[in-house]
């Protein structure tokens, strides 16, 4: 037998043998045997005693599939989810920390050259109003086509 044969016998649901025996009128005791037999789990029935009341007994085998309380969950580990996982959320805490490390070593350098920034900033303030007030006039050199 291959190995996944014999993996998926292993993986297969395992049903339990039951053995009971039904009693009652002959036609409620052939209705339930009927029940098995579409079913497909009647593995077993002996013959029927019939009681002096009219009542019948037949002993019957049959494969249990319907379980009473629901399957135990297995929970496995699933190791690539994991390692993705964990590279996702390292790699974002990284980033994280580099963002965070970059921003403070702005705010510092901004602190300690303050004076310059704030006359760097000053004097493009000047030039903006300065190029904004001036008019928009001829610089005196002239084509042949401007007729000024």
């Amino acid at each position: 037998m291959p190995s996944t044969a014999r993996t998926a016998l292993a993986h297969r649901a395992r049903s339990t043998t039951l053995t009971r025996r039904v009693v009652g009128t002959p036609a409620e005791v052939a209705a339930a045997l009927a029940v098995l037999r579409e079913s497909g789990r009647l593995m077993f029935a002996d013959r029927p005693h019939q009681h002096a009341d009219g009542r019948v007994t037949v002993t019957v085998r049959f494969l249990d599939t319907a379980r009473t309380t629901p399957p135990p969950v297995v929970r496995r580990l699933r190791r690539g989810r994991v390692i993705a996982a964990t590279a996702i959320v390292t790699a974002a805490v990284g980033a994280l920390a580099g963002i965070g490390y970059l921003a403070v070593e702005v705010a510092h350098t901004v602190q300690r050259n303050a004076p310059a920034v704030v006359g760097v900033v000053l004097v493009l303030l000047v030039l903006a109003v300065l190029l904004l007030r001036r008019k928009a006039t001829c610089g005196g050199l002239h084509c042949s086509g401007c007729q000024h």
